[in-house]
């Protein structure tokens, strides 16, 4: 069973989250504040009251950063092919990458996995206002409940949105995670990757890319990478597993470096790997 940081999709937005409600870590001259913030955060409806808030001003960038904004989409035709046929996917992106990708999104419905704490619940109420809907699921509590959710999920007839390096890097570096739900759910992964003509390049691990007003967005779709059906119907041992499941990781890699490099050239701009 992977780990849940392996497909968490919403630490991208997590960071940002963080910086709009007042979270992290804060220097030691701004500990009062800190503490008040914290025992504001007691009272139930002040807590409700900052979630509501800050989920809002999220989503309202994330609009306002779509209305500044011209997208283009590269390569998506057996993608929107198989949404046709009413087959699910599973889509693969990395983190720094991320901001702009529900915006591509013409499925059926998606699932992704957000962490447990406060950042996280604020990422799932904006990403509910665009029709994401989150699991929730974090290395260190409720891991296997939020890898289960995305199973669940896609057994309901959603499509799952996953980042590989997510939740915390190494950047461009993909984890075992979509690999292993890629083998438990028998279906093809996508991998994406998106690149803007013009963007600021935040000074985080994943080096967060956001687009400029009037900038081009580009979106490029590879080649879906497909599950090995097993042999006979036989299950495979732990060590083929593991193999199989490391390959895919490995192959899924080079595809998501290929597709950045390949949306950086359509944007115009110098390719730079996640890294």
């Amino acid at each position: 069973m992977p780990e849940a940081e392996d497909p968490g999709a919403g630490g991208a937005l997590e960071l940002r989250a963080a910086a709009v409600s007042g979270g992290g870590k804060s220097r030691p001259a701004r500990g009062g504040n800190v503490r008040v913030a914290k025992g504001l955060r007691r009272i139930a409806p002040l807590a409700k009251l900052e979630l509501s808030v800050a989920s809002f001003l999220v989503w309202a960038v994330l609009r306002l950063l779509r209305a500044t904004v011209r997208l283009e989409r590269h390569g998506s035709e057996e993608l929107e092919a198989l949404w046709k046929s009413e087959q699910r996917v599973l889509l693969a992106f990395w983190h720094g990458r991320s901001i702009m990708v529900p915006f591509f999104y013409q499925g059926p419905g998606v699932s992704i996995m957000n962490s447990t704490h406060r950042d996280g619940e604020i990422v799932t109420r904006a990403l509910a206002r665009l029709g994401i809907e989150s699991t929730r699921g974090s290395s260190s509590r409720s891991a296997v409940a939020g890898v289960l959710g995305l199973v669940r999920a896609f057994r309901r007839g959603r499509d799952l949105a996953l980042i590989p390096d997510g939740p915390r890097g190494p950047a461009g570096v993909a984890k075992a995670g979509v690999a292993e739900l890629a083998l438990q759910t028998r279906a093809p992964v996508f991998p994406v990757a998106v690149s803007c003509s013009r963007a600021f390049r935040l000074r985080t691990w994943d080096r967060l890319m956001l687009p400029r007003p009037g900038a081009r967005v580009v979106l490029v779709v590879g080649p879906p990478l497909r599950p090995m059906p097993e042999r006979g119907g036989a299950l495979r041992s732990v060590a083929e597993r593991a193999s199989l499941r490391e390959g895919m990781r490995a192959e899924l890699e080079l595809r998501l470096r290929r597709v950045t490099v390949e949306a950086d050239r359509l944007a115009g701009r110098i390719p730079v790997e996640e890294t």
